[in-house]
């Protein structure tokens, strides 16, 4: 499975990730429940928790958005998201590579 890479934030930027489920939902179903975590991939950080999800992720329709900040110029991280939906019980990921770089 490929990840898709999200244009770069310098590290005093809050940004706020949107995970688009919409097309992956049947008609009946409807997002219940998300988590999101960060993991550093690449580069050099002292404290891989630099990269901060800021509050709880919001469910917005078929889409799940999340505040990020921080994170070390030259460092690469994972981000994930995970949907539980119903009411099929289904749970559904998304995860994308996002690069910190100075502005």
């Amino acid at each position: 499975m490929s990840r898709k890479t999200l244009d770069p934030k310098d590290p005093a930027e809050v940004i706020v990730l949107t995970w688009d489920y919409t097309a992956a939902l049947d008609a009946t179903e409807t997002i219940t429940g998300a988590q999101t975590s960060t993991a550093l991939l690449s580069g050099a950080d002292d404290a891989p928790i630099d990269l901060t999800l800021s509050g709880s992720p919001i469910i917005a329709g078929g889409q799940i958005k999340q505040a990020v900040t921080g994170g070390q110029a030259g460092a690469n991280y994972l981000v994930r998201c995970q949907a539980t939906l119903a009411p099929s019980g289904r749970i559904l990921v998304l995860a994308a590579n996002l690069p910190v770089r100075t502005a």
